[in-house]
């Protein structure tokens, strides 16, 4: 019998990036480009810094580059701070089905794997489009309650070892270990609604460097529980493999326009159409947003201290929206937390949980909201936010997401190399690309 970790282990160690189809390699590389304008954006926060610095205490100086800044660090210290820039603005892509976040950590795991082993665009794009596959899969596989977490740090690690290993030409047998190793050491957040935001966040730069660390424990001839993925009381084991090779889930993710929870993204949009058509010197009476019901499990703090709670507040969004406009997310700063009109606003936002949108989740994330203005109510309704798969951000989209988030850190002469350097990766071409992410030479942030 043959396992499931078995078969996508088989899967891995036979694919190549002359299988990928045209749309697959347009895919992946939107998914690079959008998961660099994460970390450049997500660099100069507090989380990001703090995790540089922690990361530094624990792992210690080395060479690695923390992209966009000027600090060097030990390889997996690296890893961690570089996955915890991608996540810390919360605006990285993510995929409806798995309920979380792929590129946060398996992008910097590609690409400062590939730099390491000195692979070229193509392995790029292949072991990137695998990664996110394999952890797409799986997690899209799970079996969902009520008290489960959707922290991405979860599944994320199956990707990184899958990518990792493809990169590295591991044998199958010791493939297959090493994705058993990450997934059944990734950490084990507690389920949402049960505790505060904070600055952990989803786990996914523990968990991917924890999946780094079990390829090279697999290669060492380490095993782990290769039958973890055949439990039918947690997995949907047939779809983890169903299509495998001729659907590939990096075509299906979506892409994220606003620093904040994709649960709140539905009611951006619907505020935002709401008040173009607003007079200006209109007061905004109650804005009322219908949602689904897995919404209730966010902190939604009308009035957030930190950014990680205004990343997960729908009444914080929805009025930071009505007052300042989507650029208020591009990227999502700290004096808005404290912004007294916007915290004014937040408190007038009611949020009900309607039948109708029970079991929607997470095939899709709908809201309607109604906004009482001028002794006016207006409602919109949004099934699908900006930059789901069927609603999708295109490629100028995601540069003018880059050059948003990246304007305080490169030029946009710079800024304008980076696309350039992803758009080379098709052409088989990498050191573009490593030489956009290490700006010690340029307008690197100090980490001071």
């Amino acid at each position: 019998m043959q396992f499931v970790a078995e078969r996508l282990a088989e899967f891995v160690c036979n694919s190549r990036y002359e299988q990928l189809s045209d749309l697959v390699v347009e895919k992946t590389e939107r998914a690079i480009l959008d998961t660099l304008a994460s970390i450049i954006g997500g660099v100069p926060t507090d989380n990001a810094k703090l995790s540089r610095a922690a990361a530094r205490t624990c792992f210690g100086d080395g060479l690695a580059h923390a992209w966009f800044t000027d600090a060097r660090l030990h390889p997996l210290g690296a890893l961690f701070a570089n996955c915890a820039a991608a996540s810390s603005l919360d605006i990285d892509d993510g995929h409806c089905l798995a309920a979380g976040h792929p590129g946060a950590a398996i992008i910097p795991a590609v690409l400062m794997e590939a730099a390491s082993l000195g692979s070229d665009g193509h392995d790029v794009l292949a072991a990137t489009a695998i990664g996110y596959d394999v952890a797409l899969r799986i997690a899209a596989a799970r079996r969902f309650s009520d008290t489960m977490s959707f922290a991405s740090g979860q599944w994320t690690g199956f990707g990184v070892a899958a990518a990792v290993g493809w990169l590295r030409r591991m044998q199958v047998d010791q493939l297959a270990h090493a994705i058993a190793i990450a997934g059944t050491e990734a950490p084990q957040n507690l389920p949402q609604g049960d505790c505060q935001a904070s600055s952990v966040k989803g786990s996914s730069p523990w968990s991917t460097v924890t999946a780094r660390f079990a390829v090279d424990r697999a290669g060492c001839g380490m095993s782990g529980p290769i039958d973890m993925l055949d439990r039918a009381h947690a997995y949907n084991v047939g779809a983890i493999t169903a299509d495998l090779g001729s659907r590939w889930l990096i075509a299906e993710t979506y892409l994220k326009p606003y620093a904040a929870c994709r649960y709140t993204h539905p009611v951006i949009d619907a505020v935002l159409a709401l008040v173009s058509d607003r007079d200006r010197g209109e007061p905004i009476d109650r804005i009322d947003v219908e949602i689904f019901p897995e919404a209730r499990k966010l902190p939604n703090e009308s009035a957030p201290k930190s950014l990680e709670g205004g990343q997960f507040s729908v009444p914080f969004a929805a009025a930071l929206a009505a007052l300042r406009g989507a650029e208020a997310f591009r990227p999502l700063r700290p004096h808005s937390l404290s912004d007294p009109e916007v915290v004014a606003l937040g408190q007038k936002v009611e949020i009900r949980y309607p039948d109708e949108l029970t079991g929607i989740f997470p095939q899709r994330t709908p809201a309607r909201v109604t906004m009482v203005a001028g002794g006016r109510e207006r409602v919109v309704d949004v099934p699908r936010p900006l930059g789901d798969a069927n609603n999708p951000m295109d490629q100028s989209a995601v540069e003018d997401k880059l050059h948003d988030l990246g304007r305080d850190i490169l030029s946009r002469a710079e800024l304008g190399k980076l696309i350039q350097a992803v758009a080379l990766l098709k052409r088989g071409k990498i050191a573009p690309l490593l030489a956009c992410l290490d700006t010690s030479e340029g307008a690197a942030l100090s980490t001071s």
